[in-house]
């Protein structure tokens, strides 16, 4: 394979002063790269301008967090009107009505028909320790089961349950105990060298299984571990940092199957997915399937930090079940902070009334125009998604789907960091996941206009990197 001829971004001097003065002061694990080399002044809508006065389509919505588009004036207005009443006083401990309200929304849209309870937290890591904690204080038993290519953070128990990329969880050991990853069903590459749908050769309990989750029956909870002892399967509807990977319809009936037949509980991250991202509320409402648990974050309060974990009322109320945590077993001093629950009713409001409906709409146009990329270039081997989470994935031979390289330039860039740097340059914000995948998250108010946009600025950029390749 030939090198590519690479440089990083021009950087103004109003940023380098800034990114000079950042490196001094900030730990160095954060993953910032002279590939997209962003200093921001503001941002609206869609668009982000950085310190020298460029503008930018943001097709990463902060990771998929600014779902109602950057400073929406609705959601400035709540925390307005709320800033000036009441801006802390621990939601742990005393009531007030913007976390009661928010509770009750979440509560009507999360699936289930089951009486449900709410947990806030500041973060989407919180979200997964307040699950583990239910689930092991519930079922008083101690084994869990997550999947590879997972992400739920970088907390001890976060990065114990992912299974994305050996950084997260390197030199950090030990980890919680007790926890067994299995396959996620990525298709395109299959780690069993099987294809969909003719991998599915049997049946558990009268729903068909996938070949990779028989491995689960058949393998992890038959000959390694009693079923008896696992209190939680925690798994992402669609896998976000994994590669946004959507899994066949198979997979989430089959999960909550097994769950049900053992008496597992099961936990559903949408921390990525949720809240309107795949046209709907939620990922698992495609295919219909309720978790007892569900983790949401990211996009609930338009970029203000929240988390919230919806659970079956029996797993966190012990008025209604003596084994449900008591008081005091848990709590957030942040979480359900009233100034970003007002934020939050706001976003919410904004995204069933609007976004959901334009999210499925833009994404569907925004996914073909990818399919039809890709149908007229040789890197792009799968395009995937639903609604405005969409992935792309880059190869070096579509014929037999073999990947690139870890290293494409002299000083060993990957072809991800590439073609994100190529789009940088060009106007366009876009984030790399999984092994060699490409994202597209933009927030969900995104015109016709700006899926078009994007596609032609990314198919400039896909002929050139392939002219150098050629």
């Amino acid at each position: 394979m030939k090198q590519i001829q690479y440089s990083s971004p021009e950087i103004s001097k109003e940023a380098q002063k800034l990114i000079d003065r950042d490196k001094k002061v900030m730990f160095g694990a954060h993953t910032r790269t002279r590939e997209i080399p962003l200093v921001v002044d503001r941002a609206e809508g869609a668009r982000v301008t950085d310190v020298s006065g460029k503008s930018y389509l943001d097709f990463g919505a902060g990771f998929a967090v600014v779902g109602t588009g950057h400073c929406h004036p609705d959601v400035i207005k709540a925390v307005n009107d709320q800033l000036q009443k009441l801006i802390h006083i621990s939601g742990s401990d005393f009531y007030y009505e913007p976390q009661i309200a928010l509770a009750e929304k979440l509560i009507e849209i999360t699936p289930g028909a089951f009486d449900k309870r709410v947990c806030f937290g500041s973060s989407g890591a919180e979200a997964v320790e307040a699950t583990l904690k239910i689930a092991r204080h519930f079922r008083r038993r101690p084994r869990m089961i997550s999947f590879i290519g997972a992400f739920h953070g970088r907390t001890f128990a976060g990065m114990t349950m992912s299974g994305s990329k050996k950084i997260q969880r390197g030199h950090f050991s030990a980890l919680i105990p007790e926890v067994y990853h299995v396959p996620f069903p990525y298709c395109y590459q299959c780690v069993f060298d099987k294809t969909y749908p003719a991998c599915i050769k049997k049946e558990f309990k009268g729903v068909p299984l996938l070949h990779c989750v028989s491995y689960l029956t058949d393998v992890i909870l038959e000959r390694l571990i009693d079923p008896d002892d696992v209190a939680l399967i925690l798994v992402e509807p669609i896998q976000g940092e994994g590669g946004y990977i959507v899994p066949p319809k198979e997979f989430l009936p089959a999960l909550r199957k097994i769950a049900d037949t053992f008496n597992i509980i099961l936990a559903f991250d949408e921390i990525q997915c949720g809240l309107g991202r795949t046209g709907k509320w939620f990922a698992c409402d495609h295919v219909n399937v309720a978790p007892d648990i569900m983790l949401i974050a990211k996009a609930i309060a338009s970029g203000f930090p929240m988390s919230a974990t919806v659970a079956k009322d029996e797993l966190m109320d012990p008025d209604v079940n003596a084994r449900a945590w008591r008081p005091g077993a848990h709590g957030s001093t942040f979480g359900g902070n009233p100034v970003i629950a007002a934020a939050a009713l706001a976003s919410l409001k904004i995204i069933g009334q609007k976004l959901i409906s334009n999210a499925a709409k833009i994404g569907e146009f925004l996914k073909q125009g990818l399919t039809e990329i890709m149908n007229r270039h040789k890197i792009i081997g799968d395009v995937r998604g639903k609604g405005l989470m969409i992935g792309a994935e880059l190869v070096l031979d579509k014929k037999t789907k073999q990947p690139f390289p870890q290293s494409v330039t002299k000083d060993g860039k990957n072809i991800k960091e590439v073609i994100t740097g190529e789009c940088f340059k060009c106007g366009l914000i876009l984030y790399g996941a999984g092994p060699c995948s490409l994202r597209m998250s933009p927030p969900l108010m995104i015109t016709k206009d700006d899926a078009i946009e994007a596609l032609r600025i990314l198919e400039e950029v896909i002929t050139r990197v392939e002219t150098q390749l050629s």
